[in-house]
């Protein structure tokens, strides 16, 4: 994947930049934007081409941001990418609906989340309000979040559940296996997994996730 930077555009709404490592999402979410007026002036498949667009010479007014990149995942860079450039909002768009992962990124600086699958309308709704420094979720999330806590996902598994609840006590990898009565090997991929799907890291979120969806 090559990041690039497009040709700058006629300022006509709020200019856009696009993370996201999919040559063919990139692409339909400049021709949304664009359609709404808001131009899309650079574009990047990776956490490092997003520091590359924030500290250039010309930053966009929004960066939007995919969460899953080759370079790692989005939410432990956030804060150091907020650091880069903190006029700059960072509008999160992403295919997880996972609310643990929603709560994380909001507290970590995003200053929204929408859904891939979201109409055109609601992406151009979510650039104008963080442009203008208000936050924006998308109102089916929003919806959800304002339930408060919701039961654990049935995709987890009860080995999960368990793995979450130790690593949330402060056990090792190695502990944790001993545990389990697993290997160590097979405790990091579950790790990895997590990380990858709820967006889960370090073990104060691993807690905060526990002590909402898991039973006690």
């Amino acid at each position: 994947m090559t990041d690039r930077a497009s040709p700058a555009a006629p300022l006509s709404g709020v200019s856009v930049a696009v993370v996201d490592d999919h040559p063919t999402t990139r692409a339909g979410t400049r021709l949304l934007l664009t359609e709404a007026g808001h131009p899309v002036v650079a574009e990047a498949g990776s956490l490092s081409g997003a520091y590359q667009i924030l500290t250039g010479r010309a930053a966009p007014v929004v960066l939007i941001l995919d969460l899953n990149l080759p370079d790692g995942h989005a939410l432990r860079h956030l804060p150091e990418l907020r650091r880069a450039a903190p006029s700059v909002p960072i509008l999160i768009l992403s295919a997880q609906d996972d609310l643990p992962v929603v709560r994380a990124v909001l507290a970590a600086g995003a200053a929204g989340f929408v859904l891939k699958d979201a109409p055109a309308t609601e992406l151009a709704a979510a650039v104008a309000a963080v442009a203008a420094g208000r936050q924006y979720v998308q109102p089916q999330l929003a919806v959800r979040l304002a339930r408060g806590p919701q039961p654990a996902s049935p995709a987890l598994s009860e080995r999960e559940q368990a793995a979450i609840r130790l690593w949330a006590a402060g056990y090792t990898n190695a502990q944790t296996a001993q545990q389990l009565s697993v290997s160590v090997r097979t405790v990091e991929s579950i790790r990895a997994d997590l990380r990858n799907r709820l967006g889960l890291v370090d073990r104060a979120q691993l807690a905060a996730y526990a002590r909402a969806h898991l039973p006690s």
